[in-house]
């Protein structure tokens, strides 16, 4: 009876499919290669590009044609014995340069580098949210992992008491008081066990799931939970915000407000644009039907007069998107500053538990070798031997619940840094 529990709880974990060994840098490498996230992020990236490519067109002469036909049904008699054609026809090919727009164009242009500068700031953002959401993943497997295994190894412990106890109880020498307290805490494990290993499938289908594959796959991880890692060199605040996607971002939101307020001014300044047009057919009083060629010289200028204020006002708005634009800066270098704040606090306090939950298991070991010794030897009630195996595996579950916060901790910490 004592190991069948652990051997039905190992097959409820087996699925089909062959297993694999992932250290913690091959799941984030599958997790990123699959992430549909960073992929809209990448796509965002090439619509920035195009849109970038799209309006450095204007920097270039354009090339247009067009043509008509016109036949008029009615006679029409220019003067007294000369009659116009019925036809009507021509096409017209023109090349046309802006020659000043007042900067705007430049602006514009200007203003699309620094989307996709924040575009392709977007991807490195996203896949570091990515790389956290998969550490978190796969220390949260790790450690559900270590607790099944832990409250497998609880039911053979409280099993082979219950065996102990049950043979002393057949022999006469002790009451069925002491079977039946074994028992229900034999009882209780089975039922920590089987939530173990629901903790257990389901951290394995989240871990499954974000890198694409069969959600009950069975997967065997390469870092233990339990594995040493030092604490990590404090890094300040200058450092994090030179390495923060976010923080990036929010400095050229600024840069692109102001040349916005530089656009918008440019649209009430004079606009230039010259060109040449060609235009083969028949003349717009047609009275011999012949076709021929003319050249057209174009100048175009558009210059804004009164608008009724219309500039100022416009300014004044856009400054006020300045203004906010800043303060999100502001506000987002607090919350920075607060997560690597916390982040360092928790991964130093957690390193200091870790000592202390590390020497409660030894004292918890060395308690529960002393008591079933000292029970079978006839110098200890059985209750001292259940509360020394409560003692000990709760300790047991603090050293891994202290290792994952520890985990968690260092990947909160390298997100607040910046990757």
């Amino acid at each position: 009876m004592k190991k069948i529990n652990l051997i039905v709880g190992l097959i409820l974990t087996v699925s089909e499919g062959f297993s694999q060994a992932l250290t913690l840098e091959q799941y984030r490498t599958r997790v990123l290669e699959y992430n549909q996230d960073i992929k809209k992020s990448v796509q965002a990236v090439n619509g920035a590009l195009y849109s970038l490519k799209g309006i450095k067109t204007g920097f270039f002469p354009r090339i247009d044609a067009n043509g008509n036909y016109a036949y008029q049904i009615e006679t029409t008699e220019l003067f007294p014995g000369t009659d116009l054609k019925h036809d009507n026809y021509g096409v017209e090919a023109g090349i046309m340069q802006n020659v000043y727009s007042g900067s705007g164009l430049r602006k514009q242009y200007d203003i699309a580098k620094l989307q996709h500068a924040i575009a392709r700031l977007g991807v490195e953002h996203t896949i570091d949210n990515t790389i956290y959401a998969s550490d978190v993943n796969y220390w949260t497997l790790a450690a559900n992992e270590n607790l099944y295994r832990l409250s497998g190894q609880f039911v053979q412990i409280v099993g082979e008491l219950y065996e102990v106890v049950n043979k002393r109880f057949e022999e006469g020498a002790i009451s069925k008081t002491d079977v039946l307290m074994v028992e229900s805490r034999l009882k209780e494990a089975e039922l920590q066990l089987n939530t173990s290993v629901t903790n257990y499938k389901t951290a394995l289908q989240a871990f499954n799931i974000m890198m694409g594959t069969a959600p009950d796959r069975l997967v065997i991880l390469a870092d233990s939970i339990q594995e040493i890692v030092g604490t990590p060199v404090q890094e300040g605040l200058e450092k994090a915000l030179e390495k923060r996607a976010d923080y990036q971002m929010a400095i050229l939101e600024i840069e692109i407000a102001k040349l916005n307020t530089d656009r918008i001014r440019a649209q009430f300044l004079p606009q230039l644009s010259v060109g040449v047009k060609e235009k083969y057919g028949t003349t717009l009083l047609n009275v011999d039907g012949k076709s021929k060629f003319t050249t057209t010289a174009v100048a175009q200028i558009d210059i804004p007069i009164f608008h009724w204020g219309e500039m100022r006002y416009q300014v004044k708005l856009n400054r006020t998107l300045e203004e906010t634009r800043e303060l999100e800066r502001s506000q987002l270098e607090d919350q920075v500053n607060l997560e690597l704040s916390r982040a360092w606090v928790n991964v130093t306090e957690v390193a200091k538990k870790l000592a202390i939950v590390y020497s409660s298991l030894d004292i918890a070991k060395n308690n529960l070798f002393l008591n079933t010794f000292s029970y079978n030897e006839g110098k200890l009630p059985i209750l001292d031997v259940l509360s020394a195996q409560v003692t000990w595996l709760q300790a047991y579950t603090n050293v891994v619940s202290v290792n994952y916060q520890y985990k968690i901790a260092l990947a909160e910490y390298v997100r607040a840094l910046g990757y």
